[in-house]
C-alpha cells in the first residue's frame, strides 16, 4: 500500500473512482504547507484526508516516483 511519506512533489498517482472531486487516473502530486495534494474540482484535495488506520492511502492505486536528478 502507498502511505502519505511515499509522496513527493512532481510524483504521479493513480486515484480510483471513489473521488467526488476527482477524476479516477493519474495526478501530479503537488505539495505547500499543509502538505501533499492534487488539484482537484474544487481547488485542492489534501491526501492526508486518505489515510486509513494503518496509514495506507486510501483509493490511491498506483504511486510512480518523479525522476530526480542527484548531486555530483
Amino acid at each position: 500500500m502507498i502511505k502519505l511519506s511515499d509522496l513527493k512533489a512532481g510524483d504521479t498517482i493513480t486515484l480510483d473512482e471513489g473521488f467526488t472531486c476527482l477524476d479516477a487516473g493519474d495526478h501530479t502530486v503537488l505539495m505547500n504547507d499543509t502538505g501533499p495534494c492534487v488539484r482537484c474540482s474544487e481547488g485542492l484535495h489534501y491526501l492526508d484526508a486518505q489515510e486509513d488506520m494503518q496509514g495506507d492511502l486510501v483509493g490511491v492505486i498506483a504511486h510512480k516516483p518523479a525522476k530526480r536528478v542527484g548531486h555530483i
